[in-house]
């Protein structure tokens, strides 16, 4: 493997860096190592070859000197002191010269040419990263069969991978489209690399029994799906491309498991419960549930692979602590609580109590002060509100859930004193609280005096309760499990993270 000197490790990251960022997630970045020199004094200290498709050559050369300019220019970098492009003869040739020193007054530069991919031999094209990702794949699978870590330039004979190594391997993997002889001949160095990663991923992961997918038809297929189905049509989401979702290029799957995983992705029907789904499956933690659908522990692990070079660091991203996914998987409907704490007269509002203590609910209310709706439902936290859903944004959330006959807030008009339909909304509010079994404590009278209370309230009094009281209504009349399920649906999109993102290992 070609060795890059520390000296040079910062600059040659910020690089890799600057191609990520303006070229989105593509899995491994295809760079080619041609030249290393292990002093200062000739100009070209790396040369390095980097493949994208023949019309992306020269607006990726573009991109990438305005970003690592900008870099320079507000001061982010030190290491690299200037960028130019093209050559003295050829503004226009796909080329970068990154200065990152200079020695007795000359420029030491770090020199990427941008190839067409189908130059690419080992290291370009489509065809050849989907055999670098199976290669990892396959790596990885031998490493945990041969229970040791992989050897990039074995001393002794036994240390050596062998056919039956390869072949053995192979059956632990899922990579339709790549054969195993396009894997066996491929360079030594990208060898080492699948070496690398293969020893990390066991360290860092651990486990048995897995298999190992680039592209399969059950497990990746599914989870496409979903995506496309759940995540991309979802207007909240903003993740209109899966490798923006989640970029992983392998998958770790538990052997025993996959069909159980394959049919539990799709059940999914929102991008927070999928997202939910793959924290549970990622942890190594058995969390106990209220939700019918069990997740097996650490039983399906996302692999970004990224970047080439003699060191790897691997983190988890967007990954929830234990503690958090313990929070989510209590969430339910406490039909208790919530009884307990509505009120007839003395509040506007509904709670709707997913957990014993009262800041454990959403708030249910009209926002939209005394001349106006704007009925919302506002999760609450034990410091602070956490978030708001729209009445409508809730309904479209729900509906995506595969739940139906989810209620309307009436017409703000139609809860005003001049109102023609004010009797038909006072008579909703009072046959609703009337046909709670368990009553509010401020509940009290004959049904005309209840029904003269709620005429003396106001437009956005009746407004905020009936909408309250029609979702109270909807949800009471769930089986269980389906209320803790709309409940769990609507605490994770309060709660979730604003872009959605789900959790991955990134080898970098």
């Amino acid at each position: 493997m070609t060795t890059i000197p520390s000296r040079l490790d910062l600059p040659m990251n910020i690089i890799m860096g600057a191609f990520d960022a303006t070229r989105g997630v593509e899995g491994m970045t295809l760079m080619e190592v041609k030249k290393v020199e292990e002093e200062w004094g000739k100009k070209i200290q790396v040369g390095a070859k980097v493949f994208v498709k023949e019309s992306q050559r020269l607006p990726v050369r573009d991109a990438v000197a305005d970003y690592l300019n900008n870099m320079i220019d507000s001061g982010d970098t030190t290491v690299i002191q200037e960028v130019t492009t093209g050559t003295s003869r050829d503004e226009d040739k796909e080329l970068l010269d990154i200065v990152v020193g200079y020695e007795n007054n000359k420029p030491q530069v770090i020199r990427i040419e941008i190839k067409p991919e189908n130059s690419g031999g080992s290291g370009g094209g489509a065809a050849a990263t989907k055999i670098q990702e199976s290669g990892t794949a396959l790596f990885t699978a031998i490493r945990y069969m041969k229970r040791e870590d992989l050897e990039c330039h074995p001393k002794s004979a036994d240390k050596c991978l062998t056919d039956e190594d390869y072949e053995k391997g192979w059956k632990f993997v899922r990579a339709p489209g790549v054969k195993l002889d396009e894997i066996m001949s491929v360079s030594q160095d990208w060898k080492n690399v699948f070496i690398l990663q293969a020893n990390t991923i066991h360290k860092k992961v651990g486990g048995e029994g897995w298999i190992f997918v680039r592209g399969d038809d059950k497990i990746e297929a599914a989870i496409s799906d979903r995506f496309k189905n759940v995540v991309a049509k979802d207007p909240n989401s903003n993740l209109a491309q899966e490798d923006k979702w989640n970029p992983s290029d392998i998958w770790m799957v538990k052997e025993s498991e996959i069909d159980t995983l394959e049919s539990l992705i799709m059940q999914e029907e929102t991008v927070d419960c999928l997202n939910n789904f793959l924290q549970l499956a990622f942890t190594n933690k058995e969390i106990s549930s209220l939700a019918t659908k069990k997740v097996p522990k650490k039983s399906l692990i996302g692999i970004s692979l990224k970047k080439l070079g003699d060191s790897v660091r691997f983190e988890a991203k967007n990954k929830l602590n234990d503690e958090g996914l313990i929070k989510r998987e209590k969430v339910g409907y406490n039909k208790t609580a919530t009884l307990n704490r509505l009120k007839a007269f003395t509040a506007i509002d509904v709670y709707l109590n997913y957990g014993t203590a009262n800041t454990q609910s959403f708030q249910a209310r009209n926002f939209g002060g005394k001349n106006k709706g704007d009925w919302k439902l506002e999760l609450k936290g034990e410091f602070a509100a956490m978030g708001k859903i729209q009445g409508q944004v809730m309904r479209d959330l729900l509906k995506r859930a595969d739940f139906d006959n989810i209620p309307d807030e009436p017409k703000f008009n139609d809860c005003k004193d001049n109102s023609n339909n004010l009797e038909k909304i006072v008579d909703e509010i009072y046959k609703k609280f009337d046909a709670l079994k368990t009553k509010p404590n401020d509940w009290k009278g004959t049904e005309n005096e209840l029904k003269d209370k709620i005429r003396k309230k106001d437009a956005s009094y009746r407004y905020s309760k009936l909408s309250g009281l029609r979702l109270l209504e909807w949800i009471n009349k769930l089986p269980a499990d389906k209320a803790n399920s709309a409940m769990k649906e609507m605490y994770l999109y309060a709660s979730s993270q604003s872009n959605k993102s789900s959790v991955y290992y990134k080898m970098f």
